[in-house]
């Protein structure tokens, strides 16, 4: 599942939610700082990592 950062614009907290894509976008309008409760959240750019099986 995807992680997804965040960055409240109210108190400066940095968070991360792990999220499906289809959870993030029935959600995405409802997420809070888990720290202050405000709804005035961005989303933070982020890398990502790519875990693939070895076959032999």
């Amino acid at each position: 599942m995807p992680t997804y950062e965040f960055n409240c614009e109210k108190c400066a907290n940095a968070f991360s939610l792990i999220l499906s894509i289809r959870e993030f976008e029935k959600e995405k309008e409802r997420i809070r700082c888990p720290k202050c409760k405000s709804k005035r959240v961005k989303q933070a750019f982020s890398s990502f990592i790519a875990k693939t099986t070895k076959k032999s």
